[in-house]
């Protein structure tokens, strides 16, 4: 927690219920000791993110974007700040991080007075040997984003992408042209 400096969030954390985390990216790259001054800040709410992150919005005078509305996920911007908040899926933290794209991704921060690392894939020992596991095929396919989020990954991070996961984004790159042209730019400018 001390590496991402939450003082230096645009908002308090303990502003969100009881049972929010941080994910992804932020806990992936505090891990591997690169951490932003602006870290891509991806919480994980209990339930009721949308109302959640309007009412952040109107506490701290930003604006909530609606990113999802049937699965529940959120946008809010804080002067130049973008923090995404999502509903949990599945019935605990542990199920939502099985649920995401690659194993040093799903692993998150508890958001609480004593914080606890969640790593119910084994992400960390992935970032040790700075290698790339897709956590199921099926995970992939349901984003296709994600076939190109690892690439990008792959890249920026100097990681090995073991086999399995190459033949999956191999097997399903033509997918990609189902993805906006939005998002995919977003994965290739990063």
């Amino acid at each position: 927690m001390e590496k991402l400096n939450p003082e230096g969030w645009p908002f308090n954390w303990q502003d969100l219920p009881v049972g929010s985390a941080l994910v992804g990216g932020a806990v992936r790259d505090a891990l591997f000791n690169r951490v932003e001054v602006k870290p891509d800040l991806d919480f994980v709410v209990p339930d009721q993110a949308v109302n959640i992150t309007r009412t952040l919005a109107k506490k701290l005078g930003g604006k909530a974007i609606v990113l999802d509305a049937e699965r529940d996920i959120a946008r809010l911007i804080l002067d130049s700040w973008t923090i995404d908040i999502a509903r949990q899926n599945g019935e605990s933290l542990e199920e939502d991080l099985w649920h995401r794209d690659y194993r040093l991704n799903a692993i998150a921060l508890s958001l609480e007075v004593d914080p606890q690392i969640h790593d119910p894939t084994g992400g960390w020992e992935d970032i040790k040997h700075k290698r790339l596991v897709a956590i199921f095929e099926q995970n992939l396919i349901e984003d296709p984003l994600r076939l190109l989020r690892g690439l990008r990954l792959a890249a920026e991070l100097k990681l090995f992408v073991d086999s399995r996961t190459n033949d999956w984004i191999a097997k399903h790159a033509s997918l990609i042209e189902e993805v906006s042209p939005e998002r995919i730019h977003y994965e290739i400018k990063r």
